[in-house]
Order: C-alpha cells, then sequence, then structure tokens
C-alpha cells in the first residue's frame, strides 16, 4: 500500500459516448483519506465516473490524477482496488482462491491468515473452498468485497457494493467494512442509491443531477467515526438523509431514502 492515501483530482473530467453526453465537465477533488458517496438517478453517469477514476474509460476531455499520477500508473502499483455491482470471480477457482488471487496481482506477499480473516467479516466462515457456483449472489458480491479489501489498496472505489445482499447482512457490513478502510486511511469512493447508507458510510456525499451528470449538492456528513448502529436513530442522521433526499429531488431525478 502507498505511505499517504492519495487525494484524486478530476480536472474537466468530461464523457461522452458518440451523441450521448454522460457527464458534463467535472471539477472535483476528493480528499485523501477521506470516504465519499455518490448519489444521483439511475443512468445519471455515477458509474461512468468511478469507471473513469479507475482508468477503465478514456474521458473525452479532461484527466483524472490520483495522488499525482494516472490511473494507470496507480493501478501498476497495485494501490487500486474496485469492486462492481456484479461479482466478477473466477469459477474455477474457490472463494479462498479468488481472494488470494488479488494479492498476486495487486504483487503483495501472500497472506493466508488475512484472507482468512477477511472472509470471516464478510460472513463467509466456512465457504472457503466453495466454488462461486455454490455460492448465492449476495455470497458472491460479498466474496469480491473480501478480494478488493485484503490487498490493503490506497484507493477503493465501490459502485453499489452491497446491493446483492439481504438487508440484515448490507447493515452488518455498513457497520463493519468501514472500519477497516479508515483504519488504513484509505481514499474511498462509493457509488450507492440508498440515501441513509450514504449517510452511514460516508464523510462527504455528491448529489448528481439526471444525465448529463452535474453535481448539484455536496453535503459535508458531520457524525463521529467510526459509526455505530444507534446513529441512524438520531436526530443529525434523520436531518441528514432528509437533506440529500431534498437535494436529489431539486436536482431533477428521485431516490429512495432506502
Amino acid at each position: 500500500m502507498a505511505d499517504t492515501p492519495p487525494e484524486v483530482v478530476c480536472r474537466d473530467l468530461a464523457c461522452r459516448f458518440g451523441e450521448l453526453e454522460v457527464l458534463a465537465p467535472l471539477d472535483l477533488t476528493f480528499a485523501a483519506g477521506q470516504t465519499t458517496a455518490l448519489v444521483g438517478p439511475s443512468g445519471c453517469g455515477k458509474s461512468t465516473l468511478l469507471r473513469l477514476v479507475a482508468g477503465l474509460e478514456t474521458p473525452s476531455a479532461g484527466a483524472v490524477r490520483i495522488g499525482g499520477q494516472s490511473p494507470s500508473a496507480v493501478q501498476r502499483q497495485g494501490d487500486l482496488a474496485i469492486a462492481f455491482q456484479e461479482a466478477a470471480l473466477l469459477p474455477w477457482r474457490s472463494l479462498r482462491g479468488n481472494v488470494r488471487l488479488a494479492l498476486r496481482l495487486a504483487r503483495r506477499p501472500d497472506d493466508p491468515a488475512a484472507v482468512d480473516r477477511l472472509i470471516d467479516l464478510v460472513g463467509l466462515t466456512g465457504f472457503g473452498e466453495a466454488r462461486p457456483a455454490e455460492l448465492s449472489g449476495g455470497m458472491r458480491q460479498r466474496a469480491t468485497i473480501a478480494r478488493c479489501l485484503v490487498t490493503e489498496p490506497a484507493l477503493l472505489l465501490l459502485d453499489e457494493p452491497f446491493g446483492a445482499v439481504d438487508e440484515l447482512t448490507r447493515l452488518r457490513l455498513n457497520l463493519d467494512l468501514p472500519r477497516l478502510w479508515q483504519a488504513r486511511g484509505t481514499t474511498t469512493l462509493l457509488v450507492t442509491h440508498s440515501v441513509s447508507e450514504a449517510v452511514l458510510l460516508a464523510d462527504r456525499i455528491l448529489v448528481f443531477s439526471d444525465r448529463p451528470a452535474r453535481v448539484v449538492a455536496d453535503i459535508p456528513v458531520d457524525l463521529p467515526q467510526p459509526r455505530a448502529a444507534a446513529v441512524t436513530e438520531s436526530l443529525p442522521y434523520r436531518r441528514l438523509v432528509a437533506r440529500v433526499s431534498d437535494a436529489l429531488g431539486g436536482g431533477g431525478g428521485r431516490l429512495a431514502a432506502e
């Protein structure tokens, strides 16, 4: 892992596919070590922004710099990890083998104990030797999250990572996993369709408009970290959920608070 978490800077960043403008030119800075949630209407361009930061898409204009480097350079160093909405596990490898593979690809030393800790933390104890076909969709998604975290990335990109898991497991992961990346000072960008999840996890929430995506609100989340389940019953939390929901309505899109 990099010695210090990186700041992510997007300058005049725009993206279009043919005639379709997905992202209007954006100037954004994501603070080092901070968790930023990206919320907005479905299809507005949030996932495209994440893919641009990861270097998986080429911008139509502008650039992304991660700690002063290009996304491809950060990828080569093994300091960037991304979890998509769909789990992408190798079907011929066991769950444990899929998680261990991330260490090899990131040029990290093999660490069986760390692999097993992550498998336990995401609630998959006893499934280490199971193949992906033997796991439910939610279990495969949890395995994908474990694979991302085992490399201790400097930059973590999460695209609706908990969407395929049941509500009880989702709440547990929402409470347990952020402690890992917060303790390591990881810079984290999270795309979510849940306003309540965004407020629970993030230090900052960016609200986007309908496509082409523009930032319509930049909301700091002034709740102490790490957060326990009890924070969701507090008045400041509820006020933030209402504020983000109002911003979504004003931005031309609708999104549920849950």
